[in-house]
C-alpha cells in the first residue's frame, strides 16, 4: 500500500491549487448537509402524513425547479463578475430550504422547501462547475476533477451515515438544524474569501 501511494505522489505532485481546495470546502459542506436527509427523506415525509407517492411527486418539484431554472441563472451568472456570489446566495436559500423542513408540519411545506432546495441546487451548480472548471489545469484536468467526482460519493456516504445515527439518537428537528447551520457558514465563507482567489 505505502508502495501505491508514494507511486501516486512521487515527481509529478498531483497539485490542487487553493482556489479549487476552497470550492472542494464548500461543495463538501454543501454535499454532506444535503446527503445527511437524502437517504430518510421519505421518512420524513411519512411523518409529515404523506406517502411514496407525495414523496416522491415532492422530489420531482425538486429536480424540475432545478432543471428548470439552471438555464437561467447559468447564463445570469455568467455575466456577474463574482459568479462566487451564486454560490454564497445558493447557500443562505439552502438553509431556508432546510428551516422549512425544520418548521414543516403539513404536506404543504415541504413543496415549498423542495421548490427552495431547487433554487439554491440552480444557483449553486452552473458557478460551481464554472469555477472549478476555470482553477483546473488543463494538463492534470482528469485528476483535479476526480478529487470533486470522488467527494461526491464519499461525503454523502458518510453523512448518510451520521444523518441516520443523528436522527435515530434525537430528531429530524436536530438534523435540519445541522443543516441550515452548516450551510450558512458555507455561504458565509464564500462572502469572506478574498474577492480574487476564486
Amino acid at each position: 500500500m505505502n508502495y501505491i501511494v508514494r507511486h501516486l505522489f512521487r515527481h509529478n505532485t498531483p497539485t490542487i491549487n487553493k482556489a479549487l481546495s476552497v470550492l472542494l470546502v464548500i461543495s463538501g459542506f454543501y454535499m454532506f448537509a444535503f446527503g445527511m436527509f437524502g437517504p430518510i427523506y421519505a421518512l420524513f415525509v411519512e411523518r409529515l402524513g404523506g406517502d411514496i407517492q407525495i414523496a416522491s411527486n415532492a422530489w420531482a418539484v425538486f429536480l424540475f425547479t432545478t432543471g428548470v431554472l439552471t438555464f437561467m441563472t447559468g447564463k445570469w451568472e455568467n455575466q456577474m463578475k463574482e459568479s462566487e456570489v451564486g454560490i454564497a446566495w445558493s447557500q443562505f436559500i439552502v438553509a431556508g430550504a432546510y428551516m422549512m423542513y425544520y418548521f414543516a408540519d403539513k404536506v404543504a411545506m415541504l413543496y415549498v422547501a423542495q421548490v427552495l432546495l431547487g433554487v439554491a441546487a440552480a444557483f449553486f451548480w452552473p458557478a460551481f462547475h464554472s469555477l472549478y472548471g476555470k482553477n483546473v489545469d488543463n494538463k492534470k484536468a482528469a485528476w483535479q476533477w476526480s478529487f470533486y467526482d470522488a467527494m461526491a460519493y464519499l461525503v454523502p456516504a458518510i453523512a448518510a451515515v451520521m444523518g441516520g445515527w443523528i436522527v435515530k439518537h434525537y430528531s429530524f428537528d436536530a438534523i435540519f438544524l445541522i443543516m441550515a447551520v452548516m450551510s450558512v457558514v458555507a455561504g458565509m465563507y464564500v462572502l469572506l474569501l478574498p474577492k480574487k482567489l476564486l
